[in-house]
């Protein structure tokens, strides 16, 4: 059981880390093989209903569509009691505005809140990756070498978290994107959301890799 509750949460981490890099196909295959080995997946169900619809089952094939509604407790009548919240509601709509950043303080609001909901730990997940999704986008090349425009001493003027400072010490006008994410010891959410605050800040320029 162990085992199984590992390659469960495996793949659901798979699947938000192509979701994140824009493949969405391949994230909702993985969503799909939670559900072969764990048909009551709440989190999975959330995933899939978000990119397939609420009806997705009747596009998955046969052996997984057979899934008795009654046992799938994300779909019974006590979902509305849950979720349907005004921040809640917000979220969803800065999520799909393109808004992530905004959507995932209140779903992590929500979820701090109700630990237990998989659906605000569904949509947190997903506001994570979409914020991952978007710096990707406006990046563009992760070759590339992000570069100071203030000076050191005018950093304190930003009022950075500890977290954010490690990964602005790490930005020397020679190190690429990608080897700064390599070479944080943070996860790769915290790592993506500092860099995407900084270019959001004005705080680095982008050059190509020499």
């Amino acid at each position: 059981m162990v085992e199984k509750e590992r390659q469960v949460q495996k793949l659901l981490e798979q699947g938000l880390y192509h979701y994140g890099h824009g493949e969405i196909g391949i994230a909702v295959e993985l969503w799909k093989q939670v559900l072969e080995l764990d048909p009551k997946n709440d989190v999975a169900r959330e995933y899939l209903s978000i990119e397939l619809g609420s009806a997705f089952e009747e596009k998955l094939s046969p052996k997984k569509k057979h899934v008795p509604a009654e046992k799938s407790p994300i779909y019974v009548s006590e979902k509305p009691k849950k979720t349907q919240r005004t921040e809640f509601g917000l979220g969803l709509q800065h999520l799909k505005a393109g808004k992530p950043e905004l959507a995932y303080s209140l779903f992590n609001m929500l979820h701090d809140e109700e630990p237990d909901n998989p659906a605000y730990q569904a949509y947190l997940e997903l506001s994570k990756a979409a914020i991952v999704k978007s710096f990707l986008k406006q990046v563009g090349d992760f070759s590339k070498v992000p570069v100071l425009k203030v000076s050191l001493s005018a950093i304190t003027d930003y009022n950075l978290t500890e977290e954010q400072g490690f990964i602005l010490s790490l930005i020397n006008g020679e190190t690429t994107f990608e080897d700064i994410v390599y070479l944080s010891p943070l996860p790769p959410f915290l790592t993506f959301s500092s860099l995407k605050h900084f270019l959001h800040a004005d705080l680095i320029m982008l050059k190509g890799k020499e």
